[in-house]
């Protein structure tokens, strides 16, 4: 009689740690899984593909037009880890005394870059046709452009990137040093901002100094 007892005091306690257990493993489960798309976006333009549509206020020195208004379209596609390739197209226009002037330019290009603790440095290159009008005058010439800059994240949706560039149309025989820096901010896993603010030194003409205020769909 002893033994039956004990026996049935262990199924009971079998039967009473089973349930235990079925309770928490069913809580658990009711745990939600946290949601990459919930956590808070991480801002960076580096690695993302992405579309951006920018307008651009260039001040512009010396004799001729105070300045010029334009806009920018550019795609970036990530090729492979720590390699993206771009498109862009930029236009801008500017009127003095009557006339028009105009400047286009198309390129593609390739940037190369490394996720280190503190930053993205990156290195930057691209080849493109820019088209010249004055008036009735026209002109075009093969450009290319060569750079480099880091991105730091100084905040989880936003990252501000310093950059130096080096231009050059040689069918202008114009040389041009681009030293400026912008930031992103990350709305969302769809949208961010950027905005940016350069210094144009060129070589035998005025300096100009560019604003531009864009938007980035990442897709």
């Amino acid at each position: 009689m002893k033994q039956n007892t004990t026996y049935k005091t262990l199924i009971a306690a079998a039967a009473l740690s089973l349930g235990l257990a079925s309770t928490a493993l069913a809580q658990d489960a009711n745990v939600a899984v946290p949601n990459p798309a919930d956590e808070a976006p991480v801002g960076g333009l580096l690695g993302s593909r992405y579309t951006q549509v920018e307008y651009n206020y260039i001040d512009l020195d010396g004799f001729g037009p105070s300045h010029a208004d334009g806009f920018g379209v550019t795609l970036n596609q990530p090729l492979q880890p720590n390699v993206d390739v771009f498109a862009s197209y930029d236009w801008a226009e500017a009127e003095f005394a009557g006339s028009k002037f105009r400047v286009q330019d198309a390129e593609v290009g390739a940037t190369i870059y490394s996720g280190l603790e503190w930053g993205k440095p990156f290195a930057t290159a691209a080849v493109g046709w820019q088209w010249q009008k004055a008036g009735v005058f026209k002109d075009d010439s093969f450009a290319f452009k060569v750079g480099v800059g880091s991105e730091f994240q100084v905040a989880p949706a936003i990252v501000v990137t310093p950059f130096v560039n080096f231009v050059r149309a040689t069918g202008f025989n114009a040389n041009e040093f681009e030293l400026g820096a912008k930031a992103t901010y990350r709305i969302n896993g769809d949208w961010s901002v950027t905005a940016r603010a350069q210094y144009e030194a060129v070589e035998h003409s005025d300096n100009s100094a560019e604003y531009s205020l864009g938007v980035n769909y990442h897709f």
